[in-house]
């Protein structure tokens, strides 16, 4: 036969089987468990899968070479050795001592587990039919060549293998309990209600196997919830956590997870203690010594951060200070240095000017911190007033001023008064004499 547009149709949707594993799945082990197989298959999700691929295989040969939908009568003489795959795990079972029956029994719950997926697909009425119609031919004509294989092999061979089979299992089973029994690692097998089914020798060295079997895994283990439900939500499949479930001082990592994301047959879960007591003691340590040091490091911010107050203030205070300083020179050069210039320019008398270049020369120089300067009081004094402090300088009484200067020995007591105001100096202990000697006047 060849392909036709009605046969693309129906074909899309048995190809689709592929992207419904979890659904195909889900089904296979409800039918399975009807049938009453499920607690006694050692299938694992991957063999099924397996068993789904191989299953498939074929039809995709025969679509691609054009045999769509190939005779039933050319199926069963197993041309080509088409169905060799499902031939071949069918003999694997049986050397595992699954009888006949058994076998094919299974066998029909695949079937129907994937024409229960065929009735869940989009399409139309009549495609479902076809591909049901062609799950069951290919189906049908696999258990022919089951049959026919199975009733050709010799007993005494089978038994011989089987026995093989038997010793291999045993040897097989031995060796995966020795490594669970090998482990320093705790491990619980708990059914789906909680209850505790199997410890490793680990468990045992710790509790009395008598009082953990039996007993539901959050009662041995101290863990929050009353069911299995409750136990998940508060440690969910696959995550690590810490516990602490025995009057010791002994921290564990836990992880649970489910034996029937492995096999189908299984509703059980694994749960394995991984003593991590010094580990969660050098954390504990190390976070002492990171919470210490970052503690060191918040006083030390702080510390800096007050130095940088301080530093900010002091620089405040030194912008305040050269301010303050800035001004200070600008008033003395307004007021005391320019005006000395200025009287330097319009006085005629070299004595007077001299004078006035000693203060503007001695203000220069107070600029410079430390440096000593004539009084700038001079600057305040009229041509008469330092023409009288020229004489007082030179050592001559008032007397002989007032003849000098020709004015009159009250004047010159005035002339007196008025430099020693404007020169600061004050009460008779003050000599104006000693004073003006200190100064730059000369006569």
């Amino acid at each position: 036969m060849q392909n036709t547009p009605e046969h693309k149709q129906y074909w899309e949707m048995v190809t689709s089987l592929e992207q419904e594993q979890h659904f195909f799945l889900e089904r296979w082990s409800l039918r399975m468990a009807q049938a009453g197989y499920l607690e006694h298959t050692t299938a694992k999700r991957l063999d099924c899968l397996q068993a789904l691929n191989d299953f498939l295989a074929p039809m995709r040969q025969h679509w691609d070479t054009g045999m769509m939908p190939p005779d039933f009568s050319w199926l069963i003489q197993h041309n080509d050795q088409w169905g060799h795959p499902q031939i071949a795990s069918a003999r694997r079972h049986r050397m595992r001592g699954v009888t006949a029956d058994m076998y094919l029994g299974c066998f029909k719950t695949f079937i129907h587990s994937l024409i229960d997926v065929i009735e869940r697909m989009d399409g139309s009425y009549e495609d479902k039919v076809l591909a049901r119609r062609h799950i069951k031919l290919y189906g049908d004509a696999l258990e022919v060549l089951f049959v026919q294989d199975w009733t050709t092999t010799l007993p005494d061979v089978t038994a011989r293998k089987l026995d093989e089979a038997n010793r291999l299992l045993t040897l097989e089973k031995c060796r995966y309990e020795n490594i669970l029994n090998a482990t320093s690692d705790l491990i619980f097998v708990v059914e789906n209600n909680g209850m505790v089914m199997n410890v490793n020798e680990a468990v045992k060295a710790v509790i009395a196997e008598e009082h953990v079997q039996g007993m539901t895994i959050w009662t041995v283990l101290a863990m929050e919830g009353q069911s299995m439900k409750d136990v998940l939500k508060y440690y969910p499949l696959g995550i690590f956590h810490e516990i602490s479930p025995f009057d010791n001082d002994i921290i564990y990592r836990m992880q649970i997870n489910s034996i029937g994301s492995v096999s189908m047959a299984s509703n059980e879960y694994m749960i394995m203690l991984t003593n991590i007591t010094a580990h969660a003691i050098q954390r504990e340590t190390l976070e002492r010594v990171v919470s210490e040091r970052t503690e060191a490091l918040r006083r030390e911010k702080e510390h800096l951060e007050e130095m940088n107050i301080t530093l900010r203030n002091v620089l405040q205070s030194i912008d305040k200070e050269r301010e303050q300083i800035l001004n200070e020179i600008s008033s003395k050069v307004n007021n005391l240095v320019l005006p000395a210039l200025d009287r330097i320019v319009h006085e005629e008398d070299s004595g007077i000017r001299k004078g006035y270049i000693t203060v503007a020369k001695d203000q220069l120089r107070r600029l410079a911190p430390g440096s000593d300067a004539s009084d700038p009081g001079l600057l305040k004094l009229t041509h008469m007033e330092t023409r009288v402090c020229q004489f007082i300088q030179a050592g001559h009484p008032s007397k002989d001023i007032a003849t000098s200067l020709n004015i009159s020995v009250e004047t010159v007591q005035t002339h007196r008064k008025n430099i020693r105001r404007k020169l600061n100096l004050h009460g008779k202990g003050v000599s104006l004499y000693a004073h003006l000697k200190t100064l730059g006047l000369s006569s």
